[in-house]
């Protein structure tokens, strides 16, 4: 009972906090869930247009870097020399068509070549294709002195014919010198430059306007700064503007090129061209103006968050509403239940008897524990009484008649009749009877019938003895509520009351003159008897109960108090008995005896131990089985002991925090926690207490629920050690290295490749575009071979023939024929000697399917890997050689050539512009040692213990594996040698390779 009154019921304002709660704690979740779906959306955004704009970055400058390499390398070759001679004898009828044809093979080899042209020094036209144009506006002629005092090819930006059809184009400018053959003295002066005009809708368009993944808003551009303005150099995939028309200030509020300029970084947020907010990032082009813009619109960004960020709303809502819906019922419930025990507690503390009567058993459901006092039975045993018995025949008879009426009336609308009062006498369980006051109110259902009487009785008995007594003095008596009887010294009744009449159903006149016996049952004990008379013998008064028996035969207890009645003299003349019919009372002692029984059964044999404690000194008051049962000690030996006992007595598990959980469940009400316990045997485990201040005997107690969780917690600590266990296989998850080694290897052949690739592209153009010319110019030396045999046998003084054949030679320029077969031969020649040299040098560079261990050259692999890798280190730095005196080392060849690559290209990556990788060798006793230095910017202090790590790396994201070095690092272990490093930030870092001149063939050699 004092679990129900003591338990928290929110009020209204409480509850209204509560829900405020909620919602404050739902929308900061939903804030901060719409912040991480809009961070990860805008990270993955990012992560695209970096790596996008990185490679359409790359893919620019290798296309630039191709172009004027193409068109301008080497200096001193073949196709220098063929336009510099053409420009020097550009008066020579055959120079044009000798362009003409240079230009056919040049534009064959590279299509977006669009027109060729030579100008002399001062940038006046000399030679061109029929669609040269002239560059005319002050910008080209300075970027025409440029190129022409750096002696370097050099590019004019995109800019727009001045024809009708507003054509854009970009140059490349080759400056054109004499060499020694040429000019007197060897001087190698300049004599004018040629210009390769580029098509950029043949490649460069077409390269920015495509996009890796399906996107409906992305787009690549490139745009250049001109004064306070921005200009898009291609077409626009939202704008049908032609490139260079469309202008805007660089102020333009939040344009995302604008915050660039103003060097606000390269990931920006802010609007386009089209004035949309998007999400850009701008990279500038090193050598040009160009600023490359990798975008795309928020609404596409962000398009799958808001529509996750709706949905987890629309269920948040839901949730909470349910959340909502269910904490009404629970708080509805939890007051019904607060009322209940207020009225239990009204109706137990009382001294009025409460009790609730069922119309369709028959039978009292419900007696408050007042009914013992009033009555003399147990709650249990006045449950299992009847209406009759409970009251005298009299108020019984009554009640059996006023009842139906009642209830019809009930029935036929009268709902202000649903109370009524009424005076019942009713019996005791010692036989005596109790006057009592009766309020009595009708319970219906939800049709509106009546099915219970809920009643309050209060004992009016003292009243009615009081009115009694002083209509003794005029009549009392009659109005007692309880039996009275006066007898003579004879035990003669000479007078009883009306109560005794209702009580016994013996009538004034049948009870006049009879002697009290005729109520005798015969179960009460003669020692009663013996005991009156001897009391009332000497004068004294007697008090006890009799068990006698109605006129009708029934059997009823009465609680007899007999005293003599003295006249003034002293002398006794009468007998006084007051009786009360006490049946009804000694039955509901009897069921209240076997509701504390049913109580005591269902306490001890719950599945928890339960502990009673005294609130302020935590002494155990009571206990039930199951504690006894689970700390293996008797109820006594408990109640002798302190908590502390039964504690583990470690500092967490100590009886004085014991007694702190105690005052705390005393201070604040209920209490939860885990507690590890200790039984009889010293025996430590575990349990779940669960603490409950009540108020119980007129003092504060505190209930303590123990459950056994011994189990569950070692299933946990179960749990746990296999966590630990997948964390100690997560670990092993790094010899997984083994399986991505041969994903480098693809990466490593992928890049050979592309550098093979590239390093071939070149020469096969010289060799496509002589050959060509060579063809043309064979078929004319074929026809003045043919015209020379003919007027051979011809031959005489005047051979008209032969001077056909003259004048053929002066036509076809057959001088200038062989001396130009002869350059394009060698110039042939040295294209093809270029691809050998490529391809034997790859050849020793990769050694493909040979992973045995021999003696070898590491000078010669060094420079096979240069030049494999030269390509990627051309554009960026020059290469230094300080070679010593090396032996030749037992090992791999191709899987150290492997580490020189990663270790050269690593180098390269590292320089940021321009820089210089410096290659050292040289011999310490029985090791030799590689070192490559670089002037790049080096590793930080934190990174350096993490450089062979599988995985690791510091490149942006998409631009490494993290797999170079630990290749390099294993492939090294695996040749029983060592990586040094040593790095200073901003400085360069040093990667030094020792290796054992002679070293034992490890096991599992082919490791790349």
């Amino acid at each position: 009972m004092s679990d129900h009154v003591n338990a928290f019921v929110p009020t209204t304002r409480q509850w209204l906090v509560a829900v405020i709660c909620l919602l404050v704690l739902l929308g900061a979740g939903l804030y901060r869930t719409h912040t991480v779906l809009y961070d990860h959306a805008r990270s993955m955004a990012e992560h695209q247009l970096q790596s996008v704009a990185t490679l359409r970055s790359r893919e620019i400058q290798r296309w630039l870097d191709d172009r004027l390499v193409f068109l301008s390398e080497p200096p001193d070759g073949v196709m220098a020399q063929n336009l510099t001679r053409l420009l020097k004898h550009r008066d020579d009828a055959s120079a044009n068509r000798a362009l003409q044809a240079r230009f056919r093979h040049v534009h064959a080899a590279i299509p977006e070549i669009a027109a060729i042209g030579l100008y002399d020094l001062a940038g006046h036209p000399v030679l061109g294709s029929k669609d040269a144009h002239s560059l005319s506006d002050e910008h080209h002629h300075l970027e025409t002195r440029h190129v022409l005092e750096q002696r370097r090819a050099g590019l004019i930006d995109f800019h727009r014919l001045d024809d009708a059809t507003g054509k854009v184009v970009l140059d490349i400018l080759v400056p054109l010198s004499a060499g020694p053959e040429e000019e007197e003295g060897g001087t190698g002066a300049m004599v004018g430059y040629a210009l390769f005009e580029i098509d950029p809708t043949q490649v460069l368009y077409p390269m920015l306007s495509r996009w890796p993944v399906s996107s409906s808003t992305a787009e690549s551009l490139l745009a250049r700064r001109e004064g306070t303005e921005v200009v898009f150099l291609n077409p626009l995939l939202h704008q049908a503007a032609p490139p260079l028309s469309l202008r805007l200030p660089v102020d333009t509020p939040g344009l995302v090129l604008g915050k660039v300029l103003r060097g606000e970084g390269e990931v920006q947020t802010g609007v386009d061209y089209r004035g949309e907010p998007v999400l850009a990032v701008v990279l500038r082009n090193p050598d040009t103006d160009w600023l490359l813009i990798a975008k795309m619109d928020d609404s596409e960004i962000y398009r799958d968050a808001r529509r996750e960020f709706l949905w987890i709303s629309v269920v948040s809502l839901l949730f909470l509403a349910a959340l909502l819906a269910l904490g009404r019922v629970f708080v509805t419930a939890l007051r019904a239940r607060a009322r209940e025990a207020r009225y239990r507690i009204l109706a137990e503390s009382g001294s009025d008897m409460v009790w609730l009567y069922e119309l369709a058993a028959q039978r009292f459901t419900y007696a408050s524990p007042s009914v013992e006092r009033l009555r003399g039975y147990t709650v249990a045993e006045s449950l299992q009484q009847t209406m009759q018995e409970v009251m005298t025949p009299e108020s019984y008879r009554m009640v059996a008649e006023e009842l139906p009426k009642w209830l019809g009336s009930f029935a036929a609308g009268g709902a202000s009749d649903r109370t009524r009062n009424y005076q019942l006498t009713q019996t005791c369980k010692d036989g005596t009877t109790i006057e009592t006051e009766v309020v009595a109110t009708l319970i219906a259902d939800a049709q509106g019938r009546p099915t219970h009487i809920q009643g309050i009785s209060r004992d009016i008995s003292e009243r009615k003895r009081a009115e009694n007594e002083l209509r003794k003095l005029s009549l009392a008596a009659e109005q007692s509520p309880v039996s009275i009887v006066i007898t003579n010294l004879d035990a003669e009744i000479e007078y009883v009351n009306e109560a005794f009449v209702r009580a016994t159903g013996y009538s004034r006149e049948e009870a006049h003159g009879q002697n009290p016996r005729i109520l005798q049952s015969g179960r009460t004990p003669r020692a009663s008897y013996e005991e009156m008379w001897a009391n009332l013998s000497q004068g004294l008064p007697w008090e006890g109960e009799l068990y006698n028996r109605r006129k009708d035969g029934s059997e009823y207890v009465e609680l007899a108090s007999i005293t003599p009645i003295r006249q003034s003299d002293g002398r006794i003349t009468h007998y006084l008995a007051v009786k009360e019919d006490i049946t009804e009372r000694r039955r509901v002692e009897a069921a209240l005896a076997e509701s504390e029984e049913k109580f005591r059964t269902i306490y001890d044999t719950i599945n928890d131990a339960l502990f009673i404690h005294d609130a302020v000194s935590g002494r155990i008051l009571d206990v039930n089985a199951k504690a006894c049962q689970m700390y293996g000690c008797s109820r006594e030996q408990l109640l002798a002991l302190d908590v502390g006992a039964f504690s583990a007595g470690t500092s967490e598990h100590a009886m004085k925090v014991a007694l702190e959980r105690l005052q705390q469940a005393h201070e604040k009400g209920w209490q939860a926690f885990d507690w590890l316990a200790r039984d009889s045997t010293g025996r430590q485990f575990w349990v779940a207490v669960n603490l409950q201040r009540l108020q119980l005997g007129g003092g504060q107690r505190v209930l303590a629920v123990v459950r056994d969780i011994d189990s569950r917690k070692h299933a946990e600590e179960d749990l746990k050690r296999a966590l630990a266990e997948a964390k100690a296989l997560n670990i092993k998850l790094t010899e997984a290295q083994s399986q991505l080694l041969q994903s480098e290897k693809m990466a490593s052949i992928g890049q050979l490749a592309a550098g093979v690739a590239h390093e071939l592209n070149n020469p096969i153009g010289f060799v496509s575009s002589n050959l060509g010319t060579l063809e043309s110019y064979l078929k004319d030396i074929f026809a003045i071979t043919t015209a020379y045999e003919a007027a051979e046998v011809s031959l005489g003084d005047q051979c008209p023939p032969l001077e056909a054949v003259k004048s053929l030679k002066a036509q076809k320029d057959f001088d200038y024929l062989k001396t130009d077969i002869g350059q394009l031969m060698a110039e042939s020649k040295d294209g093809l000697a270029r691809v050998a040299k490529i391809v034997r040098d790859l050849k020793d560079f990769s050694r493909a399917g040979d992973a045995t261990f021999h003696w070898a050259d590491l000078h010669q692999g060094l420079e096979s890997t240069l030049n494999i890798v030269w390509n990627e280190l051309k554009y960026k730095c020059t290469v230094k050689k300080e070679y010593g005196e090396l032996p030749q080392v037992w090992c791999v060849p191709s899987h150290i050539n492997q580490v020189f690559m990663n270790l050269l290209v690593n180098a390269a990556n590292a320089i940021p512009v321009k820089g210089e990788i410096t290659i050292r060798t040289g011999r310490q006793g029985e090791e030799v040692f590689v070192a490559v230095s670089d002037t790049g910017t080096g590793i930080a202090p934190e990174h350096l213990n993490r450089v062979f790590e599988p995985f690791f790396t510091t490149k942006p994201v998409g631009q490494g594996t993290g797999l170079g070095l630990s290749l390099a690092y294993s492939i090294v272990q695996k040749h029983h040698g060592r990586i040094d490093v040593e790095s200073e930030v901003g400085k360069g870092t040093t990667f030094t390779i020792w290796l054992p001149i002679e070293a034992k063939e490890a096991e599992g050699a082919e490791t790349a």
